[in-house]
């Protein structure tokens, strides 16, 4: 018997920290890979926070 719901691709939502090379700040991004690890989206800013970062990628389709 098949599953009723769909699956929702990407798969996997991956939240990264990057340091910021001129002021040492962190900053936030997302990333999004298919099954099969290959990446189907990012974010196109990088955010102060990780709830910023977060609420964008919810825009984009992430489901926590």
């Amino acid at each position: 018997m098949a599953p009723t719901d769909k699956l929702q691709l990407p798969f996997r939502w991956q939240f990264v920290p990057t340091k910021h090379e001129r002021d040492g700040s962190v900053r936030w991004e997302w990333r999004a890979y298919t099954q099969t690890g290959r990446l189907a989206m990012q974010s196109v800013e990088s955010f102060e926070t990780l709830t910023e970062c977060i609420d964008d990628a919810r825009v984009q389709g992430y489901a926590s």
